[in-house]
C-alpha cells in the first residue's frame, strides 16, 4: 500500500522561519522600546520639536504594530516544528503515531504557523513604516531653529522620509515575490492550482 499522506511542510524560502523569529522576537521588541522612549522625550520636551503631537501619534501606532508583531510571532511559533523535532518527541522505534498522521498534523500546524506569521510580518512591516514616518516628523526642525540647524534637520528628515519610502517599496515588492513563491510551492506540493 502506497503512502498518500502529504509531505512535510516547509517554509518558502527555507530561511523564512528564522527570519520571522528574528523580526518578531529581536527587532520588534527593541524598536517598540525605542518608540516608547521617544514618546517620553517628545512628551517632556515637545517645545523643541516642530510636530510633537503627530510624531507621538505615529510612534504610538508603530509601538502597537510592533507589539502585535511580537504577539503574532509568539502564537505562530507554537505551530512551527520540523520532522527532526517530531523524531525527538516520538523516537523512531518507540511508541509513535503513524507517519501519515504525524505529517498531517504537521501540515495543519504549518498552515496555522504561516497564517499567524504572515499577520505578524504585516504588523512588523506596518510598524517599521510608521516608525520611519514618525522619525521624519521628529527630525523636522522647530520653527525658531537657526538656518544651519534647520538645513541639517530638514536634510535628515528628507533622508529618513526617502529611506522609509524605500522600505515601503521593499515591503510591497517582497510581498509580491512571497505570494508568487507560495502559490508556486503550494501548487507543486499539494496538487492544488497555484493560481487560485
Amino acid at each position: 500500500m502506497s503512502d498518500t499522506s502529504p509531505d512535510w511542510a516547509k517554509p518558502t524560502p527555507l530561511g523564512y522561519g528564522i527570519a520571522s523569529e528574528t523580526a518578531h522576537f529581536v527587532a520588534a521588541p527593541l524598536l517598540a522600546g525605542a518608540c516608547i522612549a521617544t514618546i517620553g522625550v517628545l512628551g517632556a520636551d515637545g517645545d523643541k520639536f516642530r510636530w510633537p503631537g503627530p510624531a507621538m501619534l505615529l510612534l504610538t501606532l508603530a509601538f502597537v504594530a510592533l507589539i502585535a508583531s511580537v504577539q503574532y510571532g509568539f502564537h505562530a511559533r507554537q505551530h512551527f516544528y520540523s520532522p527532526a523535532d517530531v523524531d525527538t518527541w516520538y523516537p523512531p522505534g518507540g511508541p509513535r503515531p503513524a507517519e501519515s498522521t504525524l505529517r498531517q498534523h504537521q501540515q495543519r500546524d504549518f498552515h496555522q504557523w504561516r497564517r499567524l506569521s504572515r499577520r505578524g510580518s504585516t504588523a512588523y512591516n506596518v510598524g517599521i513604516v510608521l516608525l520611519g514616518a514618525a522619525a521624519t516628523l521628529v527630525l523636522a526642525p522647530p520653527e525658531e531653529a537657526s538656518l544651519g540647524h534647520a538645513v541639517c534637520r530638514w536634510t535628515a528628515a528628507a533622508v529618513t522620509a526617502l529611506g522609509s519610502a524605500a522600505e515601503f517599496e521593499w515591503i510591497l515588492r517582497g510581498e509580491r515575490v512571497r505570494r508568487t513563491l507560495a502559490r508556486a510551492t503550494d501548487g507543486a506540493t499539494t496538487g492544488r492550482d497555484p493560481h487560485v
